[in-house]
């Protein structure tokens, strides 16, 4: 996954139909194989249900995903995405359920341990998002949301390093995306707050360096 900005709302994620075969727990057998009938009416199904959550028409996307886990219920992308949906519709303990399935057959995925910790933010649960965006970092270090998510959430703690970890966090963004304007903004907003002038010259130098090819 790829960012040009750091994004301010809570990203949900979909995925791909057995994107995630690799990293589940489940047999290869319990899933239906190529180009066998229910493997073209689980794909059908997926993709339907897909489209649907895509473009906002919840109630055929509710249908095709609940289908889905019916169909193939190893599938952590069905419950994934179907954990998504009842997340956007700010349906919690749908949501809790659904991805909690998902990370049952794809623990050591990020992107669903991302999502649990948007999930529990949402619902308050403040350590508990901290522990499942931690995990998600912990997996893949690379996925700059997750990062950014966990950077946020570790702030409103308000404790005694939380700030020195928040800069941590987003100065572990720039070293992968270096001219990320979102993140060299929040740094230099917690370089200020902190007291820490060099840390803040040199990100105010990046920003306008970065500015020089801004209109005016």
């Amino acid at each position: 996954m790829t960012l040009s900005t750091l994004p301010k709302f809570k990203t949900l994620i979909v995925f791909a139909l057995l994107g995630l075969s690799a990293a589940s727990c489940r047999r290869e057998s319990e899933l239906p194989k190529p180009p066998s009938k229910e493997y073209n009416e689980a794909v059908r199904t997926f993709y339907v249900g897909l489209a649907a959550l895509q473009v906002g028409h919840d109630v055929q996307a509710d249908s095709k995903l609940a289908q889905l886990t019916t169909l193939i219920p190893g599938e952590p992308a069905g419950w994934a995405n179907w954990g998504v949906l009842a997340l956007r519709q700010r349906n919690y303990d749908a949501a809790a359920e659904r991805l909690e399935k998902a990370r049952n057959l794809a623990p050591d995925n990020d992107q669903i341990n991302y999502l649990i910790g948007l999930l529990e933010s949402s619902r308050g649960r403040q350590n508990e998002a901290i522990a499942a965006l931690r995990k998600a970092v912990e997996l893949n270090p690379q996925n700059a949301i997750a990062v950014y998510q966990l950077a946020q959430e570790v702030e409103r703690q308000a404790g005694e390093n939380t700030e020195a970890e928040f800069q941590q966090l987003i100065s572990k963004i720039l070293e992968s995306r270096p001219r990320n304007l979102a993140a060299l903004l929040e740094l230099a907003r917690i370089a200020a707050k902190r007291g820490d002038a060099g840390t803040l010259q040199a990100t105010v130098a990046k920003i306008a360096n970065e500015s020089s090819s801004w209109p005016d």
